[in-house]
């Protein structure tokens, strides 16, 4: 399989390509929005290795939620007036938990290239982006929509990567199709239960998003 190195290269690449037409065909002016096309391009293509429980994409990711729902919780606090004491230890205590609790429950109930190695997994990258910017964002639903697909593009392109490098023979060596061929590009997992609710979350979106 591609390693993380040549997922984010990629990643950064389409993003550039994207970004590039939605210039030219008048989409985006800014460059605030242009680079975070870049932005979510790069993020999407190392999203579906979050599921690696040492990986580089896991601890990017769960230290990135820490932090952010540490800041949040502490914009919180300051805002209600809480002693100072509390604006320290509590959000610090929130950035361990989402951190190491939370990721220690994801780390147990995920395994490397199971439910997150998918289609609809990567459909879901792009609904829920679009759900969390049409309701926190002052973007149009257009540039909400266009920074929901470029996360989807990014996930996309580590699959398809994926199933490249378990078929084609890129070292030049001895080479037979490697037994994940088949495991990033699939409808489902192994097991059931993550199935079901990979399914469940597709149609809560759907329904969030345009009901």
């Amino acid at each position: 399989m591609a390693n993380f190195k040549t997922h984010i290269s990629t990643g950064i690449i389409l993003g550039i390509c994207l970004a590039f037409f939605a210039f030219a065909s008048s989409i985006l002016y800014e460059w605030t929005t242009i680079s975070l096309v870049i932005l979510f391009v790069a993020i999407g293509s190392f999203l579906p290795d979050v599921d690696s429980d040492s990986s580089l994409p896991f601890k990017i990711v769960f230290n990135f939620l820490g932090i952010m729902s540490a800041f949040l919780f502490l914009v919180w606090l300051f805002l209600n007036s809480y002693p100072t004491n509390a604006l320290i230890l509590m959000p610090l205590g929130t950035f361990l938990i989402v951190r190491f609790v939370f990721g220690y429950i994801f780390k147990k109930f995920t395994r490397h290239r199971g439910i997150f190695h998918s289609i609809p997994m990567a459909i879901i990258s792009i609904l829920l982006p679009l759900f969390l910017l049409n309701n926190l964002s002052n973007f149009s639903y257009q540039v909400n929509f266009l920074l929901s697909v470029s996360v989807g593009i990014g996930f996309f392109s580590h699959l398809i990567l994926d199933e490249l490098y378990a078929f084609i023979n890129f070292s030049g060596k001895k080479f037979s199709p490697n037994k994940s061929l088949g495991s990033a590009l699939k409808l489902y997992s192994n097991s059931l239960l993550s199935t079901f609710f990979t399914y469940l979350a597709i149609f809560i979106l759907v329904y969030l998003i345009f009901y």
